[in-house]
């Protein structure tokens, strides 16, 4: 499933009119909004086997929003509630993304510096760049 590096390059090539003709980034600006939401079956999941060691939901919270406050192509925020009343915004990544999106740049990367000399623009430049959005995004220990 490629999608999700799809969109992150599309929604990175919509913001780079100093790169691309408008006829393209006017077109892949739509992928800033209306990504897909995961499945909530999924959402519990990965919540339940990545935050609580396989243990159900209801060891940590109270509530659990099924509808998500955004999705985007990495990752999507549920709204929820801790048993002592706190509430929270609970992020998470969409399964196999990070390897995924670092194996799909570092080829990028490759071909684009091989061909670096024939192409009219730097394209090497443009997946270093991406790349390194991507980096910042995946930390979501940062955030």
């Amino acid at each position: 499933d490629m999608k999700g590096f799809y969109v992150k390059t599309g929604q990175v090539i919509s913001m780079r009119v100093d790169l691309f003709p408008e006829a393209y980034t006017s077109k892949l600006a739509s992928l800033q909004d209306g990504i897909e939401a995961m499945d909530f079956d999924l959402v519990k999941k990965v919540v339940e086997q990545e935050l609580l060691n396989g243990q159900p939901l209801t060891e940590l919270f109270a509530t659990f929003d099924p509808e998500p406050l955004g999705s985007a192509s990495i990752a999507q925020v549920h709204k929820a509630t801790l048993l002592d009343g706190r509430v929270v915004a609970v992020k998470l990544q969409r399964p196999n993304v990070e390897p995924k999106l670092r194996g799909d740049i570092a080829n990028l990367k490759r071909i684009s510096k091989a061909l670096r000399k024939s192409l009219p623009v730097d394209y090497y430049a443009v997946f270093c760049e991406l790349g390194e959005a991507l980096e910042n995004e995946l930390d979501f220990l940062a955030e």
